[in-house]
C-alpha cells in the first residue's frame, strides 16, 4: 500500500489519506501517535484492543449505504493500525459548504437523506443494534456525480477511546447533533440517538448551516422557561422555504423529540423519505438524480468529444510534421547519394593521377 500524500480529511483522533492499494485508490485513516501516550493504566492497550474489535464488527457489514471496510494495514515502526476503506468524493458537510441551494436542488437532497436513513435502518437492524454514536455531515460521504451516499466512521470514536463520550462531545461541531440523553452523566441512550442526529442532518442539508442549538432556557418576562430541542434550533428551521417546511417539518420534529421513545424509528424515516421523493416526482421534479447524472454524463461526453477533436488536430499537425521530416530525409538521402557519387569520382581521378605519375617516372 502506497500513500499518495493527498490528505482527504483530518480529525481530532486521525488523519485520512488517499492511498494506492494494489492499483485501486482507497482512503486510509491513520490514527495519531499521541493516542498512545494515554497515561491511564492499560490505556494504550485498551485503545488498540477496542479498535480491533470495532474493525472486526465493521468488516462484517455489507450494505450499499455503509462505506466498505477493506482491511487494516500495520505501519512499520508503529503500534497503531491504519484503517483502509473505500474512497468517496467528499463529505456532505464539504459539499454543502461549497455549493449553493441552487447547485444542490431539493430532489437531490431528498435522495441523499433517504440513503442515510436506509443505512441507519440497516445498522439498527443488527442484533444487537449498532448505534453510530457520531452521525453528522462530516461522516456522511457522497460521490458528486451520482449523489450515491454512504455513512462512515460509525462507532469508531467509541473504539478509539471507549471512555470518551464527554471528550467526543468537546470536539467542535459534534455536540450540536447530540440528544440530551447522551449528555447526561452517565449517558444512557439507544439507537434513537442516531435518529436525533439525523434530524439535525436534515436541518443542515436544507439550510447549508451548522445547527448549533441555542440555550436550553429562555426568559418569558420574569419567568425562566425550558425550551425543547426543536425550539433550541428554531433559528435554523425558520430558514426553511415553504416547500421545505411542507415536506420536512414533520420529519425534523419527530427526530428532535426530547424523549427517545417519541422519536421515529429509522425504518419509519425510510418510509417518510420515500414519500417525500414520490411527492417531488409527482410535482414534475426528479426524485433521484438520474436527470442530473445524465446531464453530467452528457457534459463528460462533450468534454471527451472536444478532447478527441484536439487530439485529432494534434495528430494532423504531427502527421504534417512527419511528412516534412520524410521529405527532408529524402532530400538528405539524395544529397548523401550525390556526395557518395562525387567521392567515387574523386577516388577514380586520384587513382588515374597516381597511375599517370608512375608512367611518367618510367618514361
Amino acid at each position: 500500500m502506497v500513500f499518495t500524500d493527498v490528505e482527504l480529511g483530518r480529525g481530532a483522533d486521525a488523519t485520512v489519506y488517499e492511498v494506492d492499494w494494489n492499483g485501486t485508490f482507497c482512503a486510509a485513516k491513520r490514527l495519531h501517535e499521541i493516542l498512545l501516550k494515554d497515561q491511564a493504566p492499560g490505556g494504550a492497550e485498551k485503545l488498540i484492543k477496542n479498535f480491533e474489535a470495532e474493525c472486526l464488527t465493521w468488516s462484517k457489514l455489507r450494505h450499499p449505504g455503509v462505506v466498505q471496510f477493506l482491511g487494516v494495514h500495520m505501519d512499520r515502526g508503529s503500534r497503531l493500525p491504519v484503517l483502509v476503506m473505500e474512497k468517496m468524493d467528499t463529505s456532505l458537510r464539504a459539499y454543502l459548504d461549497n455549493h449553493s441551494k441552487e447547485e444542490f436542488p431539493l430532489h437531490q437532497k431528498a435522495f441523499v437523506l433517504r440513503q442515510v436513513t436506509q443505512a441507519l435502518a440497516y445498522l439498527h437492524s443488527q442484533n444487537p443494534p449498532l448505534v453510530h454514536h457520531d452521525l453528522s455531515p462530516n461522516n456522511v460521504l457522497l460521490n458528486v456525480v451520482s449523489c450515491v451516499t454512504k455513512v462512515s466512521d460509525f462507532g469508531l470514536s467509541r473504539a478509539i477511546n471507549p471512555s470518551a463520550l464527554t471528550r467526543r462531545t468537546s470536539i467542535k461541531g459534534t455536540q450540536a447533533f447530540m440528544p440530551p440523553e447522551a449528555l447526561h452523566n452517565p449517558p444512557r441512550y439507544n439507537e434513537k440517538l442516531d435518529v436525533f442526529s439525523f434530524g439535525n442532518i436534515v436541518i443542515s442539508t436544507l439550510t447549508h448551516e451548522w445547527p448549533s442549538p441555542g440555550p436550553p432556557n429562555q426568559y418569558h418576562g420574569e419567568r425562566l422557561v425550558a425550551l425543547n430541542e426543536l425550539q433550541r434550533r428554531e433559528l435554523y428551521v425558520l430558514l426553511f422555504t415553504a416547500k421545505e417546511k411542507q415536506l420536512f417539518q414533520s420529519v425534523v420534529s419527530s427526530c428532535l423529540e426530547n424523549r427517545p421513545d417519541k422519536r421515529s424509528s429509522s425504518v419509519m424515516l425510510v418510509q417518510k423519505l420515500r414519500r417525500i421523493e414520490s411527492t417531488l416526482l409527482s410535482r414534475g421534479q426528479v426524485a433521484a438524480p438520474i436527470q442530473h447524472l445524465r446531464q453530467q454524463l452528457s457534459a463528460k461526453e462533450e468534454e471527451c468529444r472536444q478532447k478527441d477533436e484536439v487530439i485529432k488536430e494534434k495528430d494532423e499537425v504531427i502527421k504534417e510534421k512527419d511528412e516534412v521530416i520524410k521529405e527532408n530525409d529524402a532530400v538528405i538521402k539524395e544529397k548523401d547519394e550525390a556526395l557518395q557519387a562525387k567521392d567515387i569520382v574523386i577516388t577514380t581521378m586520384q587513382a588515374d593521377m597516381q597511375q599517370l605519375r608512375r608512367q611518367n617516372r618510367v618514361s
